[in-house]
């Protein structure tokens, strides 16, 4: 089960993927055909169940693209669901201290390293055989943390230093909120809050990542970012379906 876009990010390779957060199956599959690196379930804002998650997490596997699950919150119940769904990783989101990350990797973690609990579930029962997904899993799941708040960047240096962290995820919009200039993800303090917290993974050896719209993407690739996400299935339906509409009603 070794993990093709852990290796990808640990070579320093960019990889890009976009956002699942309607509950449409065949979107996976459209996007699996576009030859994308990856795609996030999104079962935090999207409004799929967690079976419909692992049956896209299934679909995915149709095709040479990593799928990644996005859980609720920092709670070891969701982590759990969402590993056996078989994803390749799981995010976390408003991770703000050093107890919150070790919290978040305990629970992503079998024993000796943590306390997840080993079950005849999706990933270790329907996809390879259970010792094998047992032996790798805390080496080959990558593990993204969300780094959201202003809170998070404060103490970045502390959060970053919990060992078994893959990749610290920058989510701007709440991290503008945060910092009470809400969706000016291109401000001056936003661009500092960033750069501090890409220090900090250069630092640590952690990969940086980003949620990136389409006009953003090239500027986060050359400021060290390796894990791109951007752009919702929804949204891009609709922007799709404005596109033919506006051609339709052209002179």
């Amino acid at each position: 089960m070794a993990n093709e876009l852990m290796e990808k990010l640990k070579r320093g390779t960019p990889v890009y993927g976009p956002w699942i957060v309607t509950n449409s199956v065949d979107n996976v599959i459209m996007f699996g055909r576009a030859g994308v690196d990856c795609l996030i379930i999104d079962c935090e804002h999207g409004n799929m169940s967690m079976e419909t998650a692992g049956t896209m997490v299934s679909v995915a596997r149709q095709f040479p693209v990593n799928p990644l699950l996005r859980v609720p919150g920092n709670d070891l119940i969701w982590i759990k669901k969402g590993l056996d769904t078989g994803a390749d990783g799981i995010m976390i989101p408003m991770i703000n201290s050093r107890e919150e990350a070790e919290s978040a990797i305990s629970y992503c973690k079998y024993p000796p390293e943590g306390i997840r609990g080993l079950g005849a579930g999706r990933a270790t029962n329907s996809f390879v055989d259970g010792n094998e997904y047992f032996n790798r899993a805390n080496k080959d799941i990558m593990i993204i943390i969300q780094i959201e708040h202003y809170k998070a960047v404060e103490q970045i240096e502390e959060i970053l230093s919990v060992p078994g962290i893959d990749v610290a995820f920058i989510g701007p919009f709440d991290l503008s909120v945060s910092m009470g200039i809400p969706g000016q993800t291109q401000h001056k303090d936003i661009e500092l809050a960033i750069k501090k917290v890409l220090k900090a993974c250069e630092k640590n050896a952690i990969i940086p990542g980003i949620f990136a719209g389409k006009a953003h993407l090239k500027q986060y690739r050359k400021m060290g970012f390796k894990l791109l996400l951007g752009g919702l299935d929804g949204h891009m339906l609709y922007e799709a379906a404005l596109d033919y509409k506006k051609a339709f009603e052209e002179d």
